[in-house]
């Protein structure tokens, strides 16, 4: 079962969005200080945050920001790639 975790930065952060990229590559940037991630195995959110460089002695230069585990109730007014990626990430996706 997939953990889906959104990533908020203070400000947009090239190294950090690299790391997202390296590490998650299930994610869905959805502006340049929000993104989300999808993990298949058990971890933390703050795992999430020490392997992106948001947080601990790796920490990225001038990065700021917090991640936040997600459950399954999501609502409001946006793009529809970002509930098609969210569905897909699911287990009914």
């Amino acid at each position: 079962m997939k953990k889906l975790f959104a990533v908020s930065l203070l400000k947009p952060n090239s190294e950090v969005y690299q790391r997202i990229e390296d590490y998650y590559p299930e994610n869905y940037q959805y502006s340049d200080t929000l993104c989300l991630v999808a993990v298949d195995h058990p971890t933390l959110s703050q795992d999430v945050a020490v392997t992106i460089g948001i947080k601990g002695d790796d920490r990225v230069t001038d990065s700021s920001g917090v991640v936040f585990k997600l459950n399954t109730g999501y609502s409001g007014y946006t793009t529809r790639s970002l509930w098609e990626w969210l569905e897909s990430m699911s287990d009914e996706g």
